[in-house]
């Protein structure tokens, strides 16, 4: 037999190495299970629940669909809510105590001592967008965030007394903003280190005890919020806030559309899995409903709403009541089920 050169040896035995490994390849790959297909899970079941804000709502409640948690509070518990993040500054009023604030423009913080008819007063806007508050940026540059040491006058809103307080902001840090506060007449005035609570979206303060109070609970624990709070209207005659009452999206995480259909139970996955979501907290707001003069009640109008939650998961919601069984008004009823 004649043997080959030394070359073409070496190079039939690359090709025979080649062929096996290939062959053991196919063999092990044909030997592995197929992946399944994700498939989408089935949609949950349809829920009904209502909540009670109380007939002049100042009762608060944090709800989340997956579980069907409320968690009560007092509106009126707080006056101004800080950022709590890590290198938060934001500072917003609680509308929903029809409080407003006005930007004096002054540092002289003892000759402000007045609020009258011609202040101009401003308020947050209730899609929570940061960079439309009452306060706003009260530092000279994100770099340093050096105050600016404005003075605020701060109507104390519903019932209050004192009526007015007036306000600067000294200083923020990762974990505390420096306030100084007093009554316009320069009485009570107190240097106050509002510690942040980085456990939820923002830190909550009472202004009359000076303290802080537990008021939303963490954001994973709910989904959207029922709540009075002020609605601004841009009409031709000028700008008015208006206090109405509804749901708002929790601000981590949580997205939300308005649907074009009003019908429950046409409505599912493959309809708005293409529709852009809004973060506007107010997505849900409060036109759901109307006073009827005529017949002396509030309407529920049929608008569907879809919401995705911190987890992914999309829901669709719709109102059908606002009243509860005794016929008192503040007591939502809805329905809601998971995609």
């Amino acid at each position: 037999m004649m043997a080959l050169p030394q070359n073409k040896l070496w190079n039939w035995l690359v090709v025979v190495v080649l062929a096996l490994s290939l062959l053991g390849l196919l063999m092990l790959t044909s030997c592995e299970k197929e992946e399944p297909l994700w498939k989408l899970p089935p949609p949950g079941a349809e829920e009904t629940d209502q909540v009670g804000m109380g007939e002049t709502y100042e009762t608060t409640v944090f709800y989340k669909f997956s579980t069907k948690t409320q968690i009560e509070r007092n509106l009126n518990t707080w006056h101004l809510q800080f950022e709590s993040a890590t290198g938060g500054w934001h500072i917003r009023m609680n509308g929903g105590r029809a409080m407003q604030i006005w930007n004096t423009g002054s540092t002289n913080f003892a000759q402000v001592i007045a609020a009258d008819d011609d202040s101009n007063w401003d308020w947050d806007i209730s899609d929570g967008n940061d960079d439309s508050t009452a306060i706003g940026q009260w530092f000279t540059d994100n770099l340093t965030r050096q105050s600016k040491l404005e003075v605020y006058v701060i109507d104390m809103g519903l019932a209050a007394s004192p009526k007015y307080k007036k306000m600067q902001i000294l200083g923020v840090s990762d974990t505390a903003y420096i306030i100084k506060y007093a009554n316009l007449d320069n009485t009570a005035e107190q240097t106050l280190l509002v510690r942040k609570n980085t456990g939820i979206n923002s830190t909550y303060l009472d202004m009359v005890t000076g303290q802080t109070v537990a008021y939303e609970p963490a954001p994973q624990d709910y989904d959207i919020v029922f709540t009075r709070y002020r609605y601004i209207f841009y009409e031709e005659t000028g700008v008015t806030p208006y206090l109405v009452n509804g749901a708002l999206l929790n601000p981590v995480n949580t997205l939300g559309l308005k649907s074009d259909s009003t019908n429950f139970e046409k409505v599912d996955y493959e309809m708005i899995k293409d529709r852009p979501l809004t973060a506007a907290e107010d997505i849900i707001g409060y036109d759901w409903k109307y006073y009827d003069f005529d017949l002396s009640l509030y309407t529920i109008v049929p608008h569907l709403f879809i919401v995705k939650d911190a987890g992914g998961n999309l829901w669709k919601l719709q109102f059908y009541d606002f009243y509860n069984d005794a016929g008192t008004k503040g007591y939502p009823k809805f329905k809601f089920q998971r995609l």
